[in-house]
C-alpha cells in the first residue's frame, strides 16, 4: 500500500471524532462542498433546461433556417411571392444537413364570431408542415392534414380562442384585406380543429395555421408562389455555415435568416444563462476551497507533532504533504458524493413532478425545464475535484515550515 494513503487512512480514523477540532471542522467543510455541489448542479441544470427547451420552442414555430425576399423581413406578413422554382436547389435538400423543409404564406386576419372579434396574422402551410414538432405544445383536438382538398379547419391558440370564446368544432368568419382600396375584405369560414399553447405570448397572442392554398387564392398567386420557406436542420448540421451556403445559392432577392436573427432577443437573453451560471461556479469552487483550506491548515495545525515524528524518521515535504493532500482528496470526495445525491435527487424530482413554476410570460415556459448531460456532469464533478486540490496545494506548503526540534518533545 502507498506510505501517505496509509498514513492518510489512520490519520482519519482518528480525527473522525467530534471531541476533535478537526474533527468538527472537517464536517463543515464536507457540508460547504456538498452544498456548493447542489447549487452548481441546480445552476447549471435549470440553465441548460431552459435554453434548450426555449430554443426548441423557436425552432418548432420558425424551423432553423427561414428563406424568404428581403421585403418581407420587416413584416410577419408575406408580401411578397417567391417562385418554388427559385428554391429548388441540390443544396437545400441535402440529406445530412436538412431534416425537414416546407413552404408557406402568412397574411393578417381579422377573425370574428358572433360576440367577439380579434387581430392575428394566419400562418398558410402545407401537408409538409411538420405538425409532429407543435405536438409537445396541442391543447386539444387534432392537427389537420391538408391534403388534396383545399381545406376550411383552421388551428389557433389557446389564447385566440379563450379570447373569441371558440371551442373545438366551432365555426369562424375570417376577414383578409383586398389588394384593392375600394374593394370589400374577402371573407372565408373556418372550423376550429386543435388549440395549441406553445408559452410564448407574442406567438400565442397573433398566430393561427390554415391551409396554404386559401391564402394563396385570396392573394390571387399561383399554386408555384410562396411567401418562403423554412428549414430544420439534423441535429449535426451547422446552422450558421449552411445558411452561408443557401444565401450564396438563392437569386439576391430572397434572403435567409437564421432563428437566432428572428429572435434575437430571445436569444441574446439566454445568452446570459451562461455568463451567470459560471459565475456561480466560480462563487462555490471558491466557497468550497476556502472552507477546505481552512480545514487543511486546522488539520496540519492539529497534526503537527505527527508531522515532527515522520521528518525525523525521514520523510521529506512532499510526502507528507501529499498525506494531507490525500486527506482532502477524501472530505473533498465525501461532499461530492453527498452534493451529487442531494443535487440529483432535486433536479430528478423538479423534472418529474414541476415544484417550481414559472411565469409563461416571462420565461416562456411554465416550469422550470431540466437538462444535464451525462459528460457535463462528470466533468462538473472532475473539474471541482481539480481545481480544490490544486488550490490546496498551497496551504499544504506550511508542512515545510514545520520544525521536528520545536513540535517533538520527550517524556
Amino acid at each position: 500500500m502507498n506510505f501517505e494513503f496509509f498514513i492518510a487512512q489512520r490519520m482519519r480514523s482518528s480525527s473522525s471524532s467530534e471531541s476533535t477540532v478537526s474533527g468538527r471542522i472537517i464536517k463543515i467543510a464536507i457540508t460547504a462542498i456538498a452544498l456548493g455541489m447542489v447549487m452548481m448542479l441546480i445552476a447549471l441544470g435549470t440553465s441548460l433546461g431552459l435554453k434548450k427547451e426555449i430554443k426548441a420552442k423557436t425552432i418548432a414555430l420558425t424551423g432553423d433556417i427561414r428563406i424568404a425576399p428581403f421585403e418581407n423581413n420587416n413584416s410577419s406578413i408575406s408580401i411578397t411571392p417567391i417562385d418554388t422554382l427559385e428554391l429548388q436547389k441540390e443544396l437545400l435538400w441535402d440529406k445530412n444537413q436538412v431534416e425537414h423543409l416546407y413552404h408557406y404564406v402568412a397574411k393578417g386576419v381579422l377573425l370574428k364570431t358572433k360576440s367577439e372579434f380579434e387581430g392575428a396574422v394566419v400562418k398558410g402551410v402545407n401537408r409538409a408542415f411538420p405538425w409532429h414538432k407543435l405536438s409537445p405544445y396541442l391543447i386539444e383536438g387534432k392537427f389537420p392534414a391538408f391534403d388534396s382538398l383545399v381545406s376550411k379547419e383552421i388551428v389557433l391558440s389557446q389564447t385566440l380562442a379563450q379570447k373569441l370564446n371558440l371551442n373545438l368544432g366551432d365555426r369562424l368568419t375570417a376577414y383578409f384585406q383586398n389588394d384593392d382600396p375600394r374593394g370589400v375584405p374577402r371573407i372565408r369560414y373556418f372550423n376550429l380543429v386543435a388549440i395549441y399553447q406553445t408559452g410564448f405570448p407574442d406567438f400565442d397572442n397573433s398566430f393561427t395555421f390554415v391551409d396554404m392554398r386559401q391564402l394563396q387564392k385570396i392573394n390571387g398567386w399561383s399554386d408555384q408562389q410562396i411567401g418562403g420557406a423554412e428549414i430544420f436542420l439534423t441535429p449535426q448540421a451547422e446552422t450558421i455555415s449552411y445558411a452561408e451556403k443557401i444565401y450564396n445559392e438563392l437569386p439576391p432577392h430572397i434572403d435567409v435568416q437564421r432563428v437566432d436573427q428572428l429572435y434575437q432577443g430571445i436569444f441574446d437573453w439566454i445568452a446570459l444563462f451562461d455568463f451567470n451560471v459560471l459565475v456561480i461556479l466560480i462563487i462555490m469552487i471558491l466557497v468550497g476551497t476556502l472552507n477546505m483550506t481552512t480545514a487543511l491548515l486546522v488539520l496540519i495545525l492539529e497534526r503537527s507533532r505527527m508531522v515532527g515524528v515522520l521528518k525525523s524518521l525521514g520523510a521529506n515535504n512532499r510526502q507528507i504533504q501529499k498525506v494531507f493532500l490525500w486527506n482532502a482528496v477524501y472530505i473533498i470526495t465525501k461532499g461530492l458524493a453527498w452534493g451529487n445525491t442531494l443535487g440529483l435527487v432535486l433536479l430528478i424530482g423538479q423534472s418529474y413532478f414541476g415544484w417550481i413554476q414559472l411565469d409563461p410570460a416571462t420565461y416562456f415556459v411554465s416550469t422550470v425545464p431540466i437538462a444535464l448531460p451525462i459528460p457535463l456532469f462528470i466533468g462538473l464533478n472532475i473539474l471541482v475535484l481539480s481545481v480544490c486540490i490544486l488550490l490546496l496545494w498551497i496551504p499544504s506548503l506550511i508542512v515545510g515550515r514545520i520544525d521536528p526540534t520545536e513540535v517533538v518533545r520527550f517524556r
